[in-house]
């Protein structure tokens, strides 16, 4: 029978715990916030992501803080807002939620923040939240390499990701053009996000791509991009720092 704790020692034992399991793992990312939302544990892994020039800063330093920072330090105070909005979520909710993080250091997490409840008084006491790095696999490559088909060069390793330079435009148009969008739609998605183009100039895009890639089809070119992990390598011009709530799931059919 598990033994019935006030909600402020639950919450110590919580703490407790969670230093177990993540405190002598370096690479994970997690930090706990009390009731009140101030940091009570943050694991080495999360100091390293805020402080990477910083080795001499410790969880001591930035533990009852609201913001996660050293005293002082002004970086991510924008972020301070949204991330307050989402533990209030969290706490009126009592569910768990999952956001996607883009940070101001080209790092993507997907974040998921569960309300830490007290089970014999079934108060809320705190958060718990885990980070991880996000992962964008192309569907219809993913989709073979579970069916063991080999796809041309998609499957293949390649010992130079990400090999060649390209333009703005260049990396946004392949992008786009290896989640199987036509030419009219990535245009049409482009303008959307206030990069004029024609679809004739996509096509001018490609064929250039083609040249760089030194292949001979759009489909050569799909599948080499794909090898080198071009699909991976989100324009920076898609995105904006922030943090943002994700609520979509793949559903798999029943036949």
């Amino acid at each position: 029978m598990n033994k019935a704790f006030a909600d402020d020692v639950y919450f110590e034992h919580y703490c407790s715990g969670v230093d177990i399991v993540f405190g002598n793992n370096l690479d994970e990312i997690a930090f706990v916030k009390d009731y009140d939302f101030m940091f009570r544990y943050v694991s080495k892994g999360y100091l390293d992501l805020i402080y990477p020039d910083k080795p001499e800063v410790v969880a001591a330093d930035v533990a009852g803080g609201l913001s996660g920072r050293i005293k002082g330090d002004k970086r991510r105070a924008n972020f301070d807002k949204i991330f307050l909005e989402q533990d209030l979520l969290i706490r009126d909710s009592g569910k768990v939620h999952r956001f996607l993080y883009i940070n101001t250091h080209n790092k993507i997490f997907i974040v998921t923040k569960r309300p830490i409840i007290n089970p014999a008084t079934g108060n809320f006491v705190g958060i718990f939240c885990c980070m991880r790095n996000f992962m964008h696999p192309h569907i219809l490559n993913l989709i073979y390499k579970i069916n063991n088909i080999s796809f041309g060069m998609a499957n293949a390793e390649q010992v130079e990701p990400l090999k060649y330079k390209l333009t703005q435009r260049q990396h946004m148009v392949l992008f786009l053009y290896l989640q199987k969008y036509s030419y009219s739609e990535i245009a049409s998605i482009l303008a959307t996000l206030g990069h004029k183009i024609s679809a004739g100039r996509v096509n001018d895009h490609l064929e250039n791509l083609k040249y760089i890639f030194a292949v001979k089809t759009k489909e050569q070119l799909i599948e080499i991009a794909l090898s080198y992990k071009y699909h991976l390598f989100i324009p920076r011009q898609f995105l904006k720092p922030g943090s943002y709530l994700l609520d979509d799931e793949i559903i798999i059919s029943e036949e």
